[in-house]
């Protein structure tokens, strides 16, 4: 088998090891390959019976160069953090003479409650200033956003900012990860992801922490729903031989073509030899030397 041979014959071995994986195994979307983020369960201030507390905030001071404010990320210690802010640089507006800023985000008490919507999870109090206390705010054309995490499978989050003593909605997006909202801000305050009235946190466990149930069901008494402990997460036996023997199979073609490359070729098997040529060729008519007449002395 040819070179040529050989790529078309791995290309076509791959394809049915992708098919047969895809029928044993099969895979609902796309893969991702950004690495596995390991979702910890959700962490209250105040939590509810059965519910895991322990929410944490962070305290982050950033140098400031040139008067212009630098790029800003910082995020509580949670896995993935439960609150976030996000400034690109130049989207911060810094008061005179502003060398460093200041990032608080920490996990308060609500003031009260925003009409027609129940906090899920906790309350974040976000803070800028700059080393002499001086607030700090975003610009109106955006660049500035804060994100907040919240319990599993929540239904329909909004997030409510807490400001001048009311409540206001801000337009909230999905950023890709579970249960991850982020909203443009200005100014900064108390921030919460709210649900509509009537929700309770679930006592089920969903994806390794606790979701949310529909409105108007209230979660059973008893401890916490935990996860059977023979579940396990290997890959069937079938997967295991069909990967094992493309690999097999891939590093004997791989064996077989190295070898190919250094065989040595034997006597009469291979190309001849090329013609060995002499100096001068003696097909050419050579020039005898010309003969010198002897000197005499005067």
């Amino acid at each position: 088998m040819g070179r040529r041979g050989l790529g078309l014959f791995a290309l076509a071995f791959g394809l049915a090891i992708v098919v047969a994986a895809q029928r044993l195994a099969p895979i609902g979307g796309p893969p991702l390959y950004d690495g596995v983020i390991v979702e910890a369960p959700y962490v209250w201030l105040s939590p509810p019976a059965g519910f895991s507390g322990g929410a944490q905030g962070v305290d982050q001071t950033v140098p400031v160069q040139g008067g212009q404010s630098p790029d800003v990320g910082v995020g509580t210690a949670e896995n993935p953090p439960q609150a976030q802010l996000f400034a690109g640089a130049g989207f911060l507006n810094l008061p005179s003479g502003t060398t460093s800023i200041k990032v608080s985000i920490e996990p308060v008490a609500p003031a009260s409650l925003p009409d027609g919507w129940t906090i899920a999870g906790n309350v974040y109090r976000f803070s800028v200033t700059n080393q002499a206390g001086q607030p700090v705010t975003g610009q109106a054309s955006g660049g500035v956003t804060i994100e907040l995490r919240g319990p599993a499978t929540l239904s329909a989050p909004a997030i409510e900012h807490f400001s001048g003593g009311k409540w206001s909605e801000l337009a909230a997006d999905s950023v890709g990860q579970p249960n991850i909202f982020g909203a443009v801000v200005t100014d900064f305050g108390d921030f919460a992801l709210v649900e509509p009235a009537g929700w309770t946190p679930d006592r089920q466990v969903v994806g390794g922490q606790y979701g949310p149930q529909a409105p108007g069901v209230t979660a059973a008494a008893g401890p916490p729903v935990s996860q059977p402990d023979n579940q396990s997460s290997e890959l069937p036996w079938p997967m295991i031989a069909l990967a094992a023997v493309a690999i097999a199979i891939v590093a004997v073609i791989g064996v077989g073509f190295v070898f190919r490359r250094r065989r040595i070729r034997r006597p009469g098997s291979g190309r001849p030899p090329g013609r060995i040529r002499t100096f001068p060729p003696p097909d050419r008519p050579t020039t005898p030397p010309r003969k010198q007449r002897p000197r005499t002395r005067r």
